[in-house]
Formats: structure tokens, sequence, C-alpha cells
């Protein structure tokens, strides 16, 4: 949901004053503000701090060095920009150094060319190897999806028209619509032991009939697989903005779902009837759809705005998972744990891309990475799911179509939604 994710820090307005917990998002947002202000006024030792306090508060960002690869270009330290952007080059961030300004004193050095293919090469198209599933136009935006290993059945939500579709012998039809009017389908989740379904519902701008007063209500929502029975209806604790946008659920039938406005993560425990947070209210920017840990007490959060952190289970605060230096963890939409390590559709920050991301033995940090797709023929990815020897992603979501005000572009192609089986070597 990046479109969506661009506009958080505004719906959120949080700043330094109102931040609790870590103080990361308000830490962050400060950074940035004074970064801001700093390179306006050409305070340049001003502008470097704000970029130290931005890379503390946001470890997965490494425009956060590039940034400051263009406050040494300004001063004159050519050698230092170059070390500064040397990681930044094979990362997939979604800039063209050519088209800055602010490093033309690097242009006139040998190293600029070969730096500048660099670049070109992180970013290169890297075609996706497996069938497609088309989904039909009427879907309108996917951001979900989900297969019931049991009989085959693909589900996907429609953020556009609210609701859940079903895909059984090759053909596809609306099975539920878990929300009002003018609101939107998010996560859903299958638990074939349970033989229940999960749908989050939320009001946004990009839903049909959206109405502003709606904005910040959100529920989770569970079926009978069965007969699409709605069995439970459950809204998130505590006052102000919220919206379950992503899930995970446990071996036990423990549904773990992020709030993306309110900046946590809640557990519903299996039989439980209610929603408890396992962090803070504003501990994240942008929570996204966390993955589960083969052990159980590990809760992998991918924060779109700050990067990827470790969250205990059993309590106590998250931590940041670092990697090799090239390696950039904020932009992750959707995760999955797989053997070894986690899968991750990532988008807007960097070309939009599926990542695998390799973990040490104490999953405490990623060991290496490599993109398995990449650029216009993977689409625009958002969340993705396990199947026997590989994972299904939405690939094409159809969230690109449509601004952040929710109205279609102008210059928005037909809807060609779909999703890609794609094998893990």
């Amino acid at each position: 949901m990046h479109t969506l994710l661009v506009l958080l820090p505004m719906l959120l307005g949080v700043d330094a004053g109102t931040a609790t917990s870590l103080d990361r998002p308000a830490a962050y947002g400060e950074a940035r503000r004074a970064f801001a202000r700093a390179l306006e006024s050409g305070a340049l030792d001003e502008a470097r701090d704000a970029l130290g306090r931005r890379r503390a508060a946001a470890p997965g960002r490494l425009d956060v060095d590039y940034d400051l690869a263009c406050v040494e270009a300004r001063a004159g330290n050519v050698d230092r920009a170059f070390a500064v952007l040397g990681p930044v080059a094979s990362s997939g961030l979604a800039v063209d150094p050519a088209a800055d300004a602010d490093l033309k004193p690097l242009r006139v050095d040998p190293r600029w060319a070969p730096l500048l293919s660099r670049f070109a090469a992180a970013r290169a198209p890297i075609s996706p190897k497996g069938p497609a599933i088309e989904v039909p136009a009427e879907v309108g935006l996917v951001e979900d999806l989900a297969e019931d290993a049991r009989t085959g059945a693909v589900f996907v939500s429609s953020v556009r028209t609210g609701e859940v579709w079903r895909r059984t012998n090759g053909k596809w039809q609306a099975w539920a619509r878990p929300g009002p009017p003018g609101t939107g389908a998010f996560a859903v989740a299958v638990d074939p032991v349970r033989g229940v379904l999960h749908v989050t519902v939320a009001a946004v701008p990009q839903t049909e009939g959206f109405r502003k007063s709606d904005e910040g209500r959100t529920a989770l929502v569970t079926y009978r697989l069965a007969d699409a029975k709605e069995l439970a209806r459950r809204d998130p604790p505590g006052d102000g903005r919220h919206l379950l946008g992503d899930m995970v659920i446990a071996p036990d039938g423990t549904v773990l779902v992020s709030d993306a406005l309110a900046g946590t993560v809640y557990r519903l425990r299996s039989g439980s009837d209610a929603l408890e947070a396992l962090a803070p209210a504003h501990t994240f920017a942008s929570p996204q759809t966390p993955a589960l840990a083969p052990d159980g007490k590990t809760l992998f959060v991918p924060d779109w705005t700050l990067g990827l952190f470790a969250l205990p289970i059993a309590g106590g605060a998250p931590e940041p998972v670092p990697g090799p230096p090239d390696l950039i963890s904020g932009g992750i939409d959707g995760l999955l744990a797989v053997p070894g390590g986690l899968v991750a559709a990532q988008n807007g920050i960097v070309e939009p891309r599926l990542v695998r991301l390799w973990l040490s033995p104490d999953r405490r940090r990623v060991t290496r990475w490599a993109v398995l797709a990449q650029g216009p023929a993977l689409g625009d990815p958002t969340h993705v799911v396990a199947r026997p020897g590989g994972v299904l992603v939405v690939a094409e979501s159809g969230w690109g179509r449509f601004t952040g005000e929710g109205t279609l572009k102008p210059d928005a192609p037909p809807a060609r939604l779909h999703l890609l089986r794609l094998d893990l070597h």
C-alpha cells in the first residue's frame, strides 16, 4: 500500500512533543525537518548532525547516506562523497544521481562514470520466472492475498471495491464484503486448521464511496471458510485513528496484525475476543506485514519508513535488524518467513522488487541479500505468501494507478492486475 504509505506521516501528525515509546518516528520526523532547514540555509554542519539523527532513528534507510553525499559534495569534500556513495550505488535506491545538482562537483571526476554504471545496474530489470495468475479488472486494487493449502483456493482483498475475491477451479468471484460501503479490504490470511479466513478493513481515499468522516476506523473480521459466514468482528483498542493493514497467523491460531496509523502491532490470542498491543502506540512509524520466526519468540516487523525490526513476542523493545552496508530494509510492504530467512516485497524507496534476505543463526542480522525480481515486469508488488517450493506474489496490485487523494491518474493505463508464482532456489 505504498501510495497510502507516503501519506502516513501527515495522517499521523506525530512530532517530537507527542511521540511515545522509543520515539523513533518522532525523532526521524524532527531530523528530516531539521535537515531541510539546515540545507536551505547552507548550514552544512547542522545538516550533517541532522542526518546522523535520521540514521539513528531509521537504520534501514540508505537514502540518508545519499543525502550525506550531497552535503559533502556541496562542501567540496569529493573523496568523502564518493566514499559515502559506494554502498548506496549497489542498493537499488530509486534515485538518479546524474540529475542531482548537488552532485555536480563529482561529474568531472573519473570515478563518476563507473559510479553511475553501478547505480544503473542495481536498478536494472530482473524478470520474474514464474506463471502469472490474472485477476479481474473489476477488483480494481489488490492489496493482499492468501491461499488455502487444503483446497488450493486463492483469496485477494480489494481496497477499491471493499470485497474479498476467491479463485477456485480457475475462476474468480466476489466472496465476501467485510466492511460497510466506502471501506476497503486490506489484509487477508487463511487459518486452514480452524477453517477460517481473517480480513482487515479500513476506509481510505482509494476506496469507492470513501467518506472522510470514516477515516481512521478499522476492524478485524473473521469468516468461516466453508460458507463465508461472518463469525466475529473486532476493533483495535485505544482512542485515535487506526488502520489494521497487515497480519500473519501463528501455528496456534494467534493473529498478529499491524496498525499503520497507531504505529504498533496487536495480538489476538486463539480463543480470545480482544486485540492486545505488543508495543506502545507509535513505537513504529508505518509497520507493515509482520513475519513470525520459526521459534515463535520473535516477530519481524518491517517499518516502511524506518527499516526492519525484531520484536520479542514475550515483551520488550524492538531491535533493528542490521545487514550489509548496501541493504535497504525500508520500503518493505510484504514480508514472509522462509527457511533461512525472509522474502520481502519492496516498493517506493527502491525500484519495485522482490528480495530474499538470509539471516544469521540467531536471526538478529541479515547476512546477505539478493533480488529475485525487479522492475516493470514484476509490476507494483505489495505482498507475498508461501506455496510449496516457492511463493505467490501480488505483482501488479494497481496502487500506482491512483493518486494519494484516491482519484484515478489521468494517464493511468487499463488495470492489468495479476499474481505471480515464483520458485525459490
